[in-house]
């Protein structure tokens, strides 16, 4: 079996980092904390937990984070990323490394909304989301249900795909953008999701509403570069 490894942005996530690294750790075969600016004892739990750690100084943003780590891992493994705070389900992990080991799937879409609107949504923020599933998928040409979704998992041969030009929120539809406009396979499946512990400092309107203009833009200036 191909060698597994989990990235997992991290702000600020001591709280539930310890279990998410521990649960996850049961289905990896190493877990990466990128430490992004914390101010807490983020990096202090991350080891404490088993974790490899990657460090930077300042908060650079979710993009950025993805970058360091995917840089950090070796071209022959699978890439599985996860949320730090505790809003995905570990137990989850093999749903989205299957496909790649058995359909040849490149990127698989962990997704809430694959079979049905998820009810413990609240309806201001699927609203929002909706809007952002449209768009990306406009953008790229594909048709996603959940393109904001930040638990997936990534084929080796994806390594050197990804632009990671967005530094913020919005590199979840980028990604998609750039497996798409690549050629990969991308699928999706169901995953659940507790709301419960959402850690995010984001207002959902105000970062829909960027998000939803950096896709656009992003999708004006490929278009001319074409």
């Amino acid at each position: 079996m191909a060698n597994i490894v989990a990235i997992i942005p991290a702000y600020n996530e001591e709280k539930a980092l310890s279990d998410v690294i521990e649960a996850t750790l049961r289905y990896v075969d190493k877990v990466i904390i990128v430490n992004d600016g914390s101010v807490d004892n983020t990096a202090e739990v991350a080891l404490s937990a088993g974790a490899e750690l990657i460090s930077h100084e300042t908060n650079l943003g979710k993009g950025e984070a993805l970058k360091s780590g995917f840089k950090a891992v070796g071209d022959d493994s699978i890439i599985v990323t996860i949320d730090g705070d505790g809003q995905h389900n570990p137990n989850e992990i093999p749903f989205l490394f299957k496909p790649i080991l058995e359909e040849g799937a490149d990127l698989v879409n962990g997704s809430r909304y694959m079979n049905g609107p998820e009810e413990n949504t609240p309806a201001y923020r699927r609203v929002g989301q909706k809007v952002l599933d449209i768009a990306t998928n406009i953008s790229a040409g594909i048709n996603i249900t959940d393109s904001q979704s930040g638990f997936r998992a990534f084929s080796p041969k994806t390594k050197n795909v990804f632009r990671f030009k967005d530094t913020g929120f919005g590199i979840e539809s980028e990604m998609l953008v750039d497996a798409a406009e690549a050629g990969l396979k991308i699928v999706e499946v169901p995953i659940t999701v507790r709301y419960d512990v959402d850690g995010s400092t984001k207002d959902p309107v105000t970062h829909g509403v960027g998000v939803l203009f950096k896709i656009t833009k992003d999708k004006i200036v490929r278009t001319f570069k074409k």
